[in-house]
């Protein structure tokens, strides 16, 4: 971990945090202070080309030490889910400082095709038609895009995805409050032109 960030908001304090460039991308660490200490880990890390330009999907979740693996799709209810959530958010800068050309890609782990019937095996909630805990995750970065699209547009460009019923992503200009699988962003100066 090559440098220590300090990341402070106007809204919510952030965590410090550790950074980690690699030639597949980048990962911060912190520790999640509540009920218990609990190592994280936000990755950035390459998926493929678009239009000639890296794409990097935002992963996040708990970080197991002895394995090397972040588990993103744990729920560690820590009390501290403003101040992780900023910390997440103010990785997006520096990211881009690193990877100024690049398409960040953030999407939930639980929007993932076998979600819904992993979460049936353990699901408190019993739901029946429509799982209440699918795409909770995407919700919560498009809620925040949506609450501060008029300030985040002057530095970024937003493309919502849709998957369709063949898997197959679909991309468009952003639409506050419209429903995404994901969300693509860039920074303004290097827009997307398809």
């Amino acid at each position: 971990m090559s440098e220590i960030y300090k990341c402070m908001s106007s809204k919510e304090s952030a965590y410090n945090i550790a950074e980690d460039k690699s030639e597949y991308g980048l990962k911060f660490f912190f520790i999640s202070k509540g009920q218990r200490d609990v190592i994280k880990a936000i990755q950035y890390a390459f998926v493929q080309k678009l239009n000639g330009r890296d794409i990097y999907n935002l992963g996040f979740g708990d970080y197991d030490i002895e394995k090397d693996i972040i588990i993103d799709d744990v729920n560690t209810n820590n009390g501290d889910v403003y101040k992780v959530f900023q910390t997440v958010l103010n990785t997006i800068p520096v990211f881009f400082g690193h990877f100024e050309q690049a398409i960040l890609m953030v999407q939930g782990s639980d929007g993932r095709p076998d979600f819904i019937e992993k979460c049936k095996l353990q699901c408190e909630k019993k739901c029946t038609n429509v799982c209440q805990k699918q795409n909770r995750r995407i919700n919560i970065y498009r809620g925040y895009i949506d609450k501060n699209f008029d300030k985040l547009e002057d530095d970024y460009q937003f493309l919502g995805g849709l998957i369709n019923p063949l898997q197959q992503a679909i991309l468009e200009d952003y639409e506050q409050h419209k429903k995404y699988d994901f969300v693509l962003l860039m920074r303004k100066k290097h827009r997307f032109t398809s």
